[in-house]
């Protein structure tokens, strides 16, 4: 393809971007070739180019005389409008489990509960879904309860059986601080606010995927891939979208990631920075990032092309 020093483009489309594994990672199950991440939802693909300069001067003034240009550092941000449990482990350098007999994932609960009957706990509902949980105490997991009106606490607790709540309510009594160990219990009255905090212990999934965690350890860092990202521009003559994309065959993962959880203003974002390094492409050169423009066939539709438009790919590609 001819390249035309007055061929003008513009670029407003976000990329696609994909992530394939350099080696073998059989801890996180992936192996190399691998295409571990797709990322289709970016709010935002931003490439910056920055280098070093240093300058010789000398004469009247000092002036500037030669300068030199390093350490040339290609960075390349994503930022995603949604989330995933593997763009998460991706990120932060972690491993997804799912239950197992042998090791659990444990569901930390809490629901608030208003007494309908002297005495009795009723059970609790989802406050998503509003289902009905029944929170069980089992050994080494004990049911929590605060009476919030009347600032009582106390525990179900279990060495042996599992004790579950009743669905027409469990008798309940709080010990009143005041009284200390000795005291016997007050009962909640009717209107009293109960929070209740138990754990679920989930140790197998059954396939009906109940549960799935991602373990963020101390020594696991993000790793090094090859990133594809794929876009379009659109040329100023024809009016019509080309396709365009950057490759970077060595791309560190950077390990600073922000989760932000707020009640107000726009949907939180997702920011992933990566860090590109040096390699060897095809032709022994050495390469830190490829730009890519390549032939696309004309629209089969007629007129100005739509912004997708023009992008059928040709059966020679």
């Amino acid at each position: 393809m001819a390249v035309n020093i007055f061929d003008k483009y513009g670029i407003k489309e976000v990329a696609n971007v994909y992530f394939e594994a350099l080696d073998d990672d059989p801890r996180a199950g992936v192996y190399k070739g691998d295409i571990v991440l797709f990322l289709d939802t970016l709010k935002t693909s931003t490439i910056e180019t920055s280098a070093e300069q240093t300058d010789a001067r000398g004469g009247w003034g000092n002036p500037k005389l030669i300068t030199w240009d390093y350490g040339k550092e290609i960075t390349l941000t994503l930022t995603d409008a949604l989330i995933s449990l593997e763009s998460l482990r991706f990120m932060l350098g972690g491993a997804i489990h799912k239950p197992e007999a042998n090791a659990p994932v444990i569901v930390r609960h809490t629901e608030e509960v208003v007494v309908a009957s002297d005495g009795y706990v009723p059970l609790p509902k989802d406050h998503l879904t509003d289902k009905a949980l029944t929170p069980v105490a089992k050994v080494g997991h004990p049911i929590r309860l605060i009476n919030l009106t009347q600032g009582y606490r106390t525990q179900i607790t279990t060495d042996s059986a599992d004790i579950a709540m009743s669905a027409n309510g469990t008798k309940i009594t709080f010990k009143n601080p005041a009284a200390g160990l000795a005291s016997e219990g007050v009962e909640a009255a009717v209107g009293d606010h109960i929070r209740i905090f138990w754990e679920e212990v989930i140790a197998n999934d059954s396939g009906a995927e109940t549960a799935v965690e991602v373990t963020i350890s101390p020594d696991t860092f993000p790793g090094t891939y090859r990133v594809v990202g794929d876009t379009f521009m659109r040329s100023q003559e024809t009016g019509k979208d080309e396709a365009f994309q950057f490759v970077i065959n060595k791309a560190k993962v950077a390990s600073n990631v922000t989760i932000t959880l707020e009640a107000e203003g726009d949907p939180s974002t997702f920011e992933m920075q990566l860090t590109v390094l040096r390699s060897n492409n095809e032709r022994g050169e050495n390469e830190m990032m490829k730009l890519i423009r390549y032939a696309i066939s004309e629209s089969t539709t007629s007129g100005a092309a739509d912004d997708y438009g023009s992008l059928a790919a040709k059966s020679s590609m």
